[in-house]
């Protein structure tokens, strides 16, 4: 009997100081909001994503259903690890937020995502910009001579603007400068570097202000998804290995 008090009291104690994980395993409900900040990669450095501490973050629910969750607004500023949960909020379905502040140069940010019965969402920052770039899609056996790149903040005060070229994994691959920027600094048009040797996939373009200073200030990114060259698959395993063979049968390692 002493033997089950003490296991029945070590679970209450694990129960109530893990923060009642329990109940969100059997019964999720709410979600968790998560802030962080997002640095372009450079051709030294990957980008990383870091928690992005005390964001204020309005939302409102914009589904017309729900699974869990009772509440359909929210009003939150994120703790010191950049995150808040509340199993209140409804869950299963689409929000609308808007996060303020944070990072310096994040400001008001809107976004829309979907939040799953204790899941997490996500509400990153970046100081670039989204571009659009076109063409879109590039053949890495015939890319075209020039790309445009589609934005806002391009400056050429202190020279041209420089385009990087990131593979899937922030490697960087190859660099150009522009050719030509806008007056109004919303689009610039630059020769396409040599792809020679890309497999097809999604590549990350960032693009880069030029500053008295020589620091690095990434105004905007971009995506592209190149083709024709698709990677071979792995070669099969080899056969096994043929053991000593004894009467017409053989051992196989």
């Amino acid at each position: 009997m002493n033997a089950i008090l003490k296991l029945t009291l070590v679970v209450a104690l694990g129960f109530f100081a893990s923060g009642c994980w329990i109940i969100d395993l059997l019964d999720p409900s709410g979600f968790t909001i998560k802030t962080t900040f997002t640095t372009p990669p450079s051709p030294t450095q990957r980008g990383v994503t870091s928690p992005d501490p005390n964001v204020v973050v309005i939302g409102s629910f914009a589904s017309p259903y729900f699974s869990c969750g009772s509440q359909g607004t929210l009003s939150i500023t994120t703790d010191g690890e950049g995150k808040l949960k509340s199993r209140d909020w409804l869950a299963n379905g689409y929000w609308n937020f808007q996060r303020i502040g944070g990072h310096t140069g994040c400001g008001l940010r809107q976004a829309f995502g979907y939040a799953s019965c204790g899941g997490t969402v996500p509400l990153d920052c970046s100081p670039a910009l989204t571009f659009g770039m076109t063409p879109e899609s590039i053949d890495v056996n015939a890319p075209p001579a020039t790309a445009t790149f589609t934005g806002e903040g391009l400056d050429a005060t202190y020279g041209m603007p420089t385009i990087e070229f990131y593979d899937e994994y922030g490697t960087f691959f190859n660099q150009t400068t522009a050719s030509y920027v806008s007056a109004d600094g919303t689009w610039l048009q630059a020769a396409v570097p040599s792809l020679a040797g890309l497999y097809s996939g999604t590549y990350t373009v960032v693009i880069v202000n030029a500053t008295a200073d020589g620091s690095r200030n990434a105004v905007g990114t971009a995506s592209v998804w190149v083709y024709g060259n698709d990677m071979l698959p792995p070669p099969p395993d080899p056969d096994p290995d043929p053991g000593p063979c004894v009467g017409g049968i053989c051992q196989v390692y």
